[in-house]
């Protein structure tokens, strides 16, 4: 008897069937191993795929792009600014970097010119406990439990404001006021070390 093929290492990654009966054009191989998509619809026959999200910010930060291209007004738009994205990504970076994981695959590491690279591990990992805990002390109470929850926990957005008995939308305005927040935060600390 032969060995039984692990199934795993021979399947191909699942692609969502668009069921147009047209001819699609597919991503690599190469692509679809990294990302998984997902079927969205555009309209009554019109499906597309999309790379998913893969964080809460990123997909808010969509919605804000989206509702840009369609020319509606800023306080009408839904999801995150540029600024407020660039913030939130900052601190989610900073506080994955907290937690070291030693089987990180090589290419999904990110340089970034903030962080010394002669650091020891462990010097790396202090350091940014030490940023993370810096910059949330600049933020409010209420500011630092939605951003530590929707941000570092990637908890879902709906079930915060619900468990807070907020109403419908009102998670997104504290979400968006807690970033502000945090943009100012990190530009506050920019200056003292500048000064």
């Amino acid at each position: 008897m032969g060995k039984k093929k692990n199934r795993k290492e021979n399947q191909q990654p699942r692609i969502p069937s668009l069921g147009t009966g047209r001819e699609v054009c597919l991503p690599t191989p190469e692509f679809l191993a990294r990302h998984e998509l997902e079927k969205i619809r555009l309209d009554e026959k019109t499906y597309a795929l999309r790379v998913k999200d893969k964080r809460p910010i990123d997909k808010y930060h969509r919605l804000y792009l989206i509702d840009k291209d369609r020319g509606i007004g800023e306080q009408y738009r839904r999801g995150i600014s540029e600024d407020q994205f660039r913030a939130a990504d900052r601190l989610v970076s900073n506080y994955e970097r907290s937690f070291p994981s030693l089987s990180t695959p090589l290419d999904s590491v990110r340089v970034q010119t903030s962080v010394n690279v002669n650091m020891h591990p462990i010097e790396a990992v202090m350091h940014a406990i030490h940023q993370h805990t810096r910059v949330m002390k600049e933020l409010s109470r209420g500011s630092q439990e939605i951003v530590e929850e929707i941000l570092c926990k990637e908890a879902n957005l709906i079930d915060y404001e619900h468990a807070k008995g907020w109403r419908k939308g009102y998670g997104m305005i504290r979400l968006r006021e807690a970033l502000d927040e945090l943009v100012d935060a990190y530009k506050s600390t920019s200056r003292r070390r500048k000064a």
